[in-house]
């Protein structure tokens, strides 16, 4: 089915002229002016996004709530380098064409988990999160079994910029499916031994979710990495990039075996909280690397229509 072109409004325009401008700029500046970029970008972010200011520091509050004032804050900045830092680097990339040329050097650890878990012919699952940076993920896989990754992804509200993120995807070896109507295409992938990339670590609507912990609180949790491999027996394996000092880690953990009873529900939800805590306990080693712009903890079980029972590893 061909999708709906969405309509193109003028705040769609003036967001896409601010986006080719600023692409423009980093395209002009040489490899050198990676770190003005940064922190430019950085400015730009206090400037334009004070929306968000309130999200952050409330998410942080949150998730760490013996933490000092001074230590919330310092993380907030940290979080704001971090992701203008990454942003800057996905665009250099996207226009220079030579990632060897930005990127820190690659250490791929546990790689033979996910060659164990294609040997089985059954297609796997990469589950993550809005972590380090996740969009990379699928370049360094694509580079390593020179094999295509399917991305699921979001499409976004701004249709100009879409098109844009849509083209640096597949150049970075990405086959981008998008989540409405996405299982068959996920299926059918799956079944020529495909790869499937989700990040399932953001808030999932009423109708679709089941509930979970995560950092002491209930939250909303996809549940599709968990009903493909009970419904279908898709081996799951998890996957993680982060920064450090000298370089980037890309890491793979091990294939997730789960016994499974007669109630498929609780089988689903089990497994799904196994999964939100994996990604827990990969955001409390690198806060400052996890996205907290989302409003990650609005879920509200008054009026859910799901259970929301909340199943603790």
């Amino acid at each position: 089915m061909q999708r709906r072109k969405k309509k193109i409004t003028v705040k769609h325009r003036v967001e896409y002229l601010l986006f080719i401008v600023f692409i423009l700029l980093i395209k002009a500046s040489p490899l050198f002016m990676v770190k003005f970029n940064r922190k430019l970008l950085r400015f730009i972010f206090g400037i334009i996004s004070k929306r968000h200011h309130g999200i952050v520091e409330k998410n942080l509050r949150i998730a760490f709530p013996n933490e000092t004032k001074e230590r919330i804050l310092e993380l907030k900045e940290a979080i704001y380098c971090h992701f203008s830092a990454i942003l800057v680097e996905i665009i250099y990339i996207f226009i220079k064409k030579k990632p060897e040329k930005i990127l820190k050097p690659v250490e791929i650890t546990n790689f033979y988990y996910l060659e164990e878990a294609l040997k089985k012919q059954k297609g796997v699952i990469l589950f993550s999160a809005h972590f380090g940076n996740w969009e990379l993920v699928p370049y360094l896989l694509n580079r390593k079994l020179n094999k295509k990754i399917n991305s699921i992804a979001r499409e976004l509200d701004n249709p100009l910029v879409e098109k844009k993120v849509k083209q640096f995807r597949e150049y970075m070896g990405s086959a981008v499916i998008y989540k409405k109507n996405a299982i068959r295409t996920m299926l059918n992938r799956l079944k020529n031994n495909g790869i499937v990339y989700l990040l399932i670590d953001q808030h999932a609507i009423r109708r679709e979710a089941v509930y979970v912990d995560f950092f002491g609180e209930t939250v909303s949790a996809v549940p599709s990495v968990s009903q493909l491999h009970i419904r279908k027996d898709i081996p799951v394996v998890p996957v993680f990039l982060h920064y450090e000092e000298d370089k980037i880690v890309l890491e793979l953990l091990e294939e997730i075996k789960m016994p499974e009873t007669d109630d498929q529900a609780a089988d689903i939800q089990r497994l799904t909280q196994l999964c939100t805590s994996i990604i827990e306990e990969k955001v409390r080693q690198h806060p400052e690397q996890w996205f907290w712009f989302h409003n990650r903890w609005k879920t509200d079980l008054t009026n859910g229509t799901g259970t929301n029972q909340v199943i603790k590893e």
